[in-house]
């Protein structure tokens, strides 16, 4: 086969920790190209990823460093000269890291989008990969045999025990009072009709070019306007992106807050520590568990709600698997929390998904028993039980047995 890497929004940390390795597999056994910009605004390779070209020279190299390569980040379908270089390669399969769908859409041959495998609350390697047909389309399951569906679904029930198993669930006033949210009338009666709904806040930085699909132009804006939505008896509770806070400016998104007026408060890392168990590891996945619902856009936390039978809006206009039950408005949200007939995920369908997503779609392209054939499968043949055991295997190296704890595991509440 002929293979090009598309990598205009590529990282450098993604090239040496992920994408390196799955050129090196696939090159071994066809021929590969490679198309990336020079470094620009955090994407790009530089002199210190001369090492990676250097091993691979039996690979064709094209540094697209023209003088609008940082369009390419962008939108680049209207250039005509580059599309008729991809037409000269001829290529059968495109691995693409781009936020720009346009463009690999006039590419001749198979397109598929590198992506982050992550699918929490499972817990998954940081760099394994999925290969998506299109950017942020959350949920989808393939067709399958009926045969097929039900030998998945099994191998699903396993890993979704194991999930239950390694989830703690906490009273929810605990976490309330621990999150300093917990807003109690005299006697120490908690006011129930008072509604938390959280938002786990999107990855802003320079480098991060897929947020051109964020529904807003901000978080903030987010903020502000799934802020104004809510009614007087809610509150929103937030939470930073964890690169965000590690190397992004949060300090649009601190003022946003501030001047709701106690309506929307962030959970942050300075409160973080102090909840129970495994919220003191993930923020996000502690406010998924105990608000009464989720707001997300992009964010991979949707997930979450799936696993968890959290009603959840999705403001995106990238589309959701009809399982997922995802609400496009928060107004609507609201009306059905209030009359108790508030919709959550397909139970047996989030169990499934999870199935076909850890043991069929995402794959470590840095494992050294990685083939070319492992990675060309997960797009010619994306369900297949024969991948199945390795794939769980994999898991349980990630996920060894855990000690009895002492708060039973729970089954989520789904309608």
């Amino acid at each position: 086969m002929r293979i090009l890497f598309y990598l205009p929004v590529i990282t450098p940390w993604w090239f040496s920790n992920i994408v390196v390795g799955t050129i090196r597999t696939l090159a071994a056994e066809h021929e590969v190209h490679i198309m990336v910009p020079p470094l620009w605004q955090g994407t790009g390779i530089s002199r210190n990823e001369a090492p990676h070209i250097e091993a691979l020279p039996h690979v064709h190299w094209h540094l697209l460093n023209g003088p609008g390569h940082p369009q390419l980040r962008i939108d680049a379908s209207g250039e005509d000269d580059l599309i008729k270089f991809v037409e000269t390669i001829a290529p059968d399969l495109t691995l693409c890291r781009s936020a720009d769908m346009k463009t690999p859409a006039r590419f001749p041959g198979t397109v598929r989008y590198m992506m982050e495998g992550g699918a929490p609350p499972f817990q998954l390697g940081n760099q394994e990969m999925a290969l998506k047909t299109q950017l942020f389309d959350h949920g989808f399951i393939p067709a399958m045999d009926p045969d097929v569906a039900e030998a998945l679904d099994r191998a699903a029930q396993e890993l979704w025990d194991d999930m239950r198993a390694r989830l703690t669930i906490h009273p929810r006033d605990e976490f309330l009072r621990d999150a300093r949210l917990d807003r109690g009338r005299a006697g120490g009666q908690r006011d129930i009709s008072q509604r938390i709904i959280g938002m786990p806040l999107e990855y802003e930085h320079p480098e991060n070019f897929f947020g051109q699909h964020h529904s807003f132009a901000s978080n903030a804006d987010m903020i502000h306007t799934v802020a104004r939505d809510l009614p007087d008896h809610s509150t929103l509770l937030v939470t930073h992106h964890p690169l965000t806070e590690r190397h992004g400016d949060v300090s649009e998104v601190n003022a946003a807050i501030m001047q709701h007026g106690g309506r929307v408060k962030l959970l942050s890392r300075s409160n973080r520590d102090t909840l129970h168990g495994i919220a003191a590891r993930d923020a996000t996945l502690s406010m998924a568990k105990h608000c009464d619902a989720m707001v997300v856009g992009n964010s991979k936390s949707w997930s979450i709600c799936a696993a968890l039978g959290t009603p959840v809006v999705r403001l995106s206009s990238a589309p959701t698997a009809d399982w997922a039950n995802v609400y496009d408005n928060v107004p609507e949200l609201m009306r059905d929390l209030d009359g108790g007939c508030a919709k959550v995920a397909d139970r047996a369908f989030a169990k499934r998904w999870f199935g076909y997503h850890i043991l069929n779609a995402v794959f470590d392209p840095i494992a050294l028993d990685l083939r070319a054939h492992d990675v060309i499968a997960r797009v010619s043949n994306p369900v297949d039980p024969s991948r199945w055991a390795e794939a769980m295997a994999r898991y349980r190296a990630l996920n060894p047995p855990i000690a009895p704890s002492n708060h039973p595991a729970q089954e989520p509440t789904y309608a």
